[in-house]
């Protein structure tokens, strides 16, 4: 296992590599976790601009992908060791009661290897038909995270918030982490206030040792308003890597505060490999994957 803690995000469209072989094989070449995003609904008509558009469209890959949970499952049972996360889940768009059942879940019989990184979203028309309110998504993350918490702690459970509630109830399935960690997958200083707060850790884009160097800095200074420890904050980042990339870019944000280091190989954050359509080569394609990782593993997990 990497001294510093390397994960990878995992391919998860219909003609991709099965998620069990692709953690099988990142977990035999020291790879510390594996990683998988959620989306489950894209409407046809985008009427909003966003930066993740390509003339005038979401790009391919975010319109199949598959259940980030059940993708994690398929892994879990594949493997013994890697741990397993999403980068990240949307968690308003699901019920905390149901939602805290397919965690703990995932987390015992995976035997403790859950990571949830947590979003609150960002694609207001996706949002929409689930019928969460866009400009709560954030309170709503955050009353989330609470109920799950306790859901899978606590013998009776009774939650009363402003955008869930129940009367007492059992949750006999706990999690065997306690708590399963949760990660703040919000951008920004918006996200370093979040996870001050209520987050485990922080889970940012990292695009250069310098700006992140800057960021823990002020996360460690709004952890510390908060009375919270600044050590023992996670911060993991994910980081855009290609056959260009040195070995001492990932050092480097090691070096300026990341726990761990989330490579993204060939997905909408390297401009040069976005994936538009199916059947363009892609670097984790089935017949390139083995290949691509047991490259990326020597150049940066040490």
């Amino acid at each position: 296992m990497s001294a510093r803690p390397v994960g990878v995000l995992c391919p998860a469209g219909p003609d991709d590599v099965l998620p069990g072989d692709f953690a099988r094989r990142a977990e035999s070449l020291g790879f510390e976790s594996i990683w998988v995003g959620e989306h489950p609904a894209i409407p046809v008509r985008i009427e909003r601009d966003y930066v993740q558009l390509v003339d005038g469209q979401l790009p391919h890959f975010y319109t199949n992908l598959a259940d980030p949970w059940t993708t994690l499952a398929h892994a879990a049972g594949a493997t013994s060791s890697i741990r397993l996360g999403t980068c990240v889940g949307l968690l308003p768009l699901r019920h905390p009661l149901h939602l805290a059942k397919i965690l703990a879940t995932l987390d015992r019989q995976s035997r403790g290897r859950l990571v949830v990184g947590a979003g609150a979203g960002w694609l207001v028309e996706e949002m929409t038909l689930f019928g969460v309110d866009f400009a709560t998504r954030f309170e709503r993350l955050e009353e989330t995270v609470e109920v799950l918490r306790r859901l899978w702690s606590e013998e009776i459970v009774e939650f009363h918030g402003r955008f869930v509630d129940f009367p007492p109830l059992h949750c006999r399935y706990p999690a065997l982490q306690q708590p399963i960690p949760v990660l703040c997958g919000v951008h920004g200083l918006r996200g370093m206030k979040l996870a001050a707060r209520w987050a485990d850790g922080w889970l940012p884009i990292a695009t250069d040792a310098e700006s992140l160097a800057r960021d823990v800095a002020r996360l460690h200074a709004l952890c510390e308003a908060e009375g919270r420890d600044p050590a023992r904050m996670d911060v993991t980042v994910m980081a855009a890597v290609d056959e260009a990339t040195s070995p001492t870019f990932v050092a480097g944000l090691f070096e300026a505060g990341a726990s761990r280091v989330i490579l993204a190989i060939g997905t909408v954050t390297t401009a040069r490999t976005v994936r538009e359509g199916p059947g363009d080569a892609h670097p984790l394609s089935p017949e390139r994957h083995a290949a691509t990782l047991a490259d990326v593993a020597s150049r940066f997990v040490t």
